[in-house]
C-alpha cells in the first residue's frame, strides 16, 4: 500500500473539505470508510446515501486505482446530505466526493458530484470559475465533444460539467508533470458520471427523457440501460448477447477487458478506452468505454456493426439485426 506524502494529503483533504464549508452538520456518522452527514432538519432533497453513491463509481470500478481510506480521517468518501437544509430558505445541496489512489504512480483521483434543489446553473456556471483563479478554465471538453449543458477543463487534470440539477468534477492530483496526465482518461470518467446522472431513478435532469427501446429478434433487451449520450446510443455489452454474441471478461486490479465474439468476428474493449480492437484492426470510438454496475458500457452501433450486426434506428427504437 502506497502512503500519501504530506503535500498530496494536504491537497486531497483541502479538496474534500471545501465543499462542506459553511454547511452545518447536526447529524454525522461513519460507515464502510464513508463519512456521512445530514443537515436536513428543516428541508430535504429526498436523496439517500444510496442515491448519492449511484452517481459515482464504485470503490473497485476504476482499474489501476484503489479506494484507500485517508490515513488522517479513515474515510475515502464524503457524503453530505441536504446542505443548508437546517434553514427554511436558500440553496439546498447534497454531494458525494470519493477518492482513489493510482496503484503505480501514487497519483490521487477525486470524483465529486453535487446535486441542487433547483437547476444547477442557478448556482454554478463557467463564468463563476473565470474569476479569482490564476489558472483559467477552458470552455469545452478535451475531445471537443459536448458533455452536459456546459463543460470546461483545467489543463489535463481537471474536468467539470453541469447537467440539470447536477454538477460533477473529476480531478487528478499528480505527483509528476501535469502535462503528462491523460486528459482523455479524465474525460472518460466524466462520461461515466454523465451516464449515471441520466440513469438515476430520481429525476435529476429536468424533463424526463424518452427511454430508448432496444430490440433483438423483436424482443426488448437492456431495459433502462440504453441511453443517448450527446446523440450516440450507448449500452452494456451484455445487450448484444441475445444476438449470438459471446462475452469473455478479464478483470484484474490493473485492467478491465471484455472480448465479444460472434462467429469469426471479435471486438475487444477496455474500461476508459477511446478505441476498440477488432479482427480488422483498431477503431476509434465515438464515446469512451466505462463501467456501470459490473458491466462495460459501449457505443452500441460501432460495436454491433464490427460484429456483423446491422443496427436500425427509428425514433427511440433501436433494432439489432444479425446478418
Amino acid at each position: 500500500m502506497k502512503r500519501w506524502d504530506m503535500l498530496a494529503i494536504a491537497a486531497f483533504m483541502t479538496g474534500m473539505l471545501i465543499p462542506m464549508a459553511g454547511q452545518p452538520r447536526p447529524r454525522e456518522w461513519q460507515v464502510n470508510d464513508m463519512l456521512i452527514s445530514d443537515s436536513g432538519t428543516v428541508r430535504s432533497l429526498g436523496l439517500t446515501v444510496e442515491d448519492m453513491e449511484a452517481l459515482t463509481y464504485g470503490v473497485d470500478e476504476i482499474p489501476g486505482y484503489e479506494c484507500l481510506p485517508n490515513p488522517y480521517t479513515d474515510n475515502h468518501t464524503i457524503i453530505g446530505l441536504n446542505g443548508n437544509g437546517d434553514k427554511p430558505t436558500g440553496w439546498l445541496r447534497s454531494l458525494i466526493l470519493r477518492g482513489w489512489t493510482n496503484l503505480t504512480t501514487g497519483d490521487l483521483l477525486r470524483v465529486e458530484v453535487r446535486v441542487y434543489g433547483k437547476a444547477a446553473g442557478e448556482y454554478e456556471r463557467y463564468e463563476n470559475y473565470r474569476w479569482g483563479s490564476q489558472v483559467l478554465p477552458k470552455l469545452g471538453s478535451f475531445s471537443s465533444l459536448p458533455i452536459g449543458e456546459e463543460c470546461f477543463h483545467y489543463g489535463k487534470t481537471r474536468f467539470w460539467f453541469r447537467e440539470g440539477r447536477v454538477v460533477a468534477e473529476v480531478a487528478l492530483l499528480v505527483r509528476r508533470e501535469a502535462e503528462l496526465a491523460d486528459g482523455l482518461f479524465v474525460e472518460a470518467l466524466a462520461w461515466g458520471v454523465e451516464y449515471r446522472v441520466r440513469q438515476h431513478p430520481k429525476r435529476l435532469v429536468g424533463m424526463a427523457q424518452r427511454s430508448i427501446t432496444l430490440l433483438v429478434a423483436n424482443k426488448p433487451v437492456g431495459r433502462g440501460k440504453v441511453i443517448s449520450l450527446a446523440g450516440v446510443t450507448v449500452a452494456p455489452l451484455s445487450t448484444l448477447e441475445p444476438a449470438q454474441v459471446a462475452l469473455e471478461t478479464e478483470r484484474t486490479k490493473m485492467e478491465w477487458v471484455v472480448t465479444a465474439r460472434r462467429g469469426e468476428k471479435w471486438v475487444r474493449v477496455r474500461a476508459f478506452s477511446w478505441e476498440m480492437e477488432t479482427d480488422k484492426g483498431k477503431v476509434k470510438l465515438e464515446r469512451p468505454v466505462f463501467p456501470y454496475k459490473g458491466e462495460l458500457i459501449v457505443p452500441l452501433r460501432q460495436v454491433a456493426e464490427a460484429l456483423g450486426i446491422s443496427v436500425q434506428q427509428k425514433g427511440q427504437t433501436v433494432a439489432l439485426l444479425p446478418k
